[in-house]
C-alpha cells in the first residue's frame, strides 16, 4: 500500500519540460528555415569594384638639391668652399684690404722674428718723443696702433684711428750702420776680471735683458752662413757703437758668436731663446769665432 503522500509528489523539474520542449521545437525551425533560404541569402552579383588609387612617385629632380651643391657643403669635389660672407656690404666688406704703408709717427728700428709667432719683437721708436720701445704681437703702441704680426725688417699693424692694416719697414741705408739716439753707456758696467773672464751684475744684466731696443741699436749683425752648405753657423757682428755693452763684453768686430753655453746659434729663433734665458743664468759661456780661431768668454753673473 502506498504511503498518501506519496501520491500526490511530482517531479521536482516536471513545470519545465513543456518549456525545453517549445525552446528544442523553435530551435529545429529555425535551423530548417535558415538551411532552406540560405541560398537567397547569399549575395547574387560581385561587389562594385572601387577605384585604384594613382600610384606614387617616389622619383625626385636632382633640381630639388641645387642649393646644396651649390654651397658644396659636403665638399663633393675635394675642394673647400668659400667662407659664407655679407653680401650687403659689398666685396670692400668680405675681404680686407692688404696693408698699406703707415703715416702714422713710427719709425721701425729692428725686429726679432721668432719660431713662434707670438713670441716676436719689434722695436719701434715715436717720433717727437725720442724713444724707443720694445712690442710683440697684440701690444697698442701709444694708442695708435695695434701689432698684428713681426715680419724680418717690416711689422704689420691695425691703424686704431681707421681700423685699417697698416705696415712700415726700416729704412735701406746700404752698409752704413746707424744707431738711432741711442746712447752708449757712459760708466763701464762690465768688468774684466782675466783673459775673456768677464763679471757683470745681475741688476744691469735684467736693465739690458729688459730692453731690447737699446741692444738692437748698439750693434749690427747678420747671420753668418757655411761655405757650400749655406748653413747657418752663427752670427757675426759688422758694426758696434763705441763704448757698447757689446765692446765691455770683450766682442769685437767681425767676431761670429757661435754657441752660447754649448748650444749653437744657428737660428734667429735660437738667439731669442738663449737671449731669455740670459735673465736667470749665473754664469754664461760664449764661443765666439775669431780670426779664424775659436774662443771661449765666460761671464760670471753676480
Amino acid at each position: 500500500m502506498i504511503p498518501r503522500n506519496q501520491k500526490n509528489q511530482r517531479p521536482p523539474f516536471e513545470r519545465w519540460y513543456s518549456y525545453v520542449l517549445f525552446v528544442f521545437v523553435g530551435y529545429c525551425i529555425a535551423d530548417l528555415g535558415i538551411l532552406a533560404y540560405r541560398d537567397r541569402m547569399l549575395p547574387q552579383s560581385a561587389p562594385p569594384a572601387h577605384p585604384k588609387p594613382p600610384p606614387v612617385n617616389n622619383y625626385v629632380s636632382s633640381s630639388v638639391y641645387n642649393g646644396i651643391t651649390s654651397r658644396n657643403i659636403f665638399a663633393s669635389n675635394g675642394l673647400i668652399p668659400d667662407q659664407l660672407v655679407d653680401k650687403s656690404k659689398g666685396e670692400e666688406g668680405q675681404k680686407e684690404a692688404a696693408p698699406v704703408p703707415s703715416q702714422l709717427p713710427l719709425n721701425l728700428i729692428g725686429t726679432l722674428v721668432h719660431s713662434n709667432p707670438e713670441k716676436s719683437i719689434v722695436s719701434i721708436e715715436v717720433k717727437g718723443k725720442n724713444q724707443v720701445v720694445s712690442y710683440t704681437p697684440g701690444k697698442e703702441i701709444e694708442g695708435m696702433a695695434s701689432i698684428i704680426s713681426v715680419e724680418r725688417q717690416k711689422v704689420i699693424f691695425r691703424n686704431l684711428n681707421n681700423n685699417r692694416l697698416e705696415d712700415i719697414e726700416m729704412k735701406k741705408e746700404g752698409n752704413k750702420v746707424s744707431f738711432g739716439a741711442a746712447k752708449a753707456p757712459a760708466s763701464k758696467e762690465v768688468v774684466k776680471t782675466g783673459d775673456n773672464n768677464f763679471a757683470i751684475k745681475r741688476a744691469d744684466l735684467l736693465k739690458y735683458t729688459n730692453d731690447l731696443s737699446s741692444i738692437l741699436m748698439q750693434a749690427r749683425a747678420v747671420p753668418n752662413r757655411e761655405p757650400g752648405t749655406g748653413n747657418i753657423n752663427g752670427f757675426r757682428v759688422l758694426d758696434m757703437q763705441p763704448g757698447s755693452i757689446y765692446e765691455q763684453l770683450g766682442i769685437q768686430r767681425m767676431d761670429v758668436i757661435k754657441s752660447v753655453d754649448g748650444t749653437p746659434v744657428d737660428s734667429p729663433a735660437k738667439a731669442m731663446e738663449l737671449y731669455q734665458a740670459l735673465k736667470n743664468s749665473a754664469k754664461v759661456t760664449l764661443q765666439v769665432e775669431r780670426n779664424g780661431k775659436t774662443e771661449t768668454m765666460t761671464y760670471n753673473i753676480q
